[in-house]
């Protein structure tokens, strides 16, 4: 499992790297304190090609992630246990709000996993 600490000086509205994008749901701004990338399925044949999954997700006021919701899958539930599980391991910067609501999509592509 990579966990990676993310490190932004400013807070953003967005993110996009090459396995997830982050977009708050209201355009607020906010900070990914760490991340955990989801692993390849172990019952799936990497010759699935490219997937994705898109989670609508609840963050409380401490950062964790309260909430998620799958909204779409491609191929239908080949990633989606994967994408949930790594989803627990998130955290973000604090916030005044009690909750704020979040856009990700996980992004599975064979060549950028190891």
């Amino acid at each position: 499992m990579m966990i990676d600490l993310v490190l932004i000086s400013a807070l953003v509205s967005f993110v996009n790297t090459d396995t997830y994008e982050v977009d708050s749901c209201v355009g607020e701004k906010f900070a990914l304190i760490e991340t955990v990338n989801p692993q390849w399925p172990i019952h799936s044949e990497r010759i699935l090609g490219i997937g994705y999954v898109d989670i609508k997700i609840t963050v409380s006021s401490e950062g964790q992630v309260i909430e998620r919701q799958i909204t779409r899958s491609q191929p239908r539930r080949i990633f989606d246990r994967q994408a949930l599980r790594a989803l627990t391991k998130w955290k973000f910067n604090l916030s005044k709000h009690e909750e704020r609501c979040f856009d990700v999509t996980f992004k599975f592509d064979p060549d950028k996993f190891e």
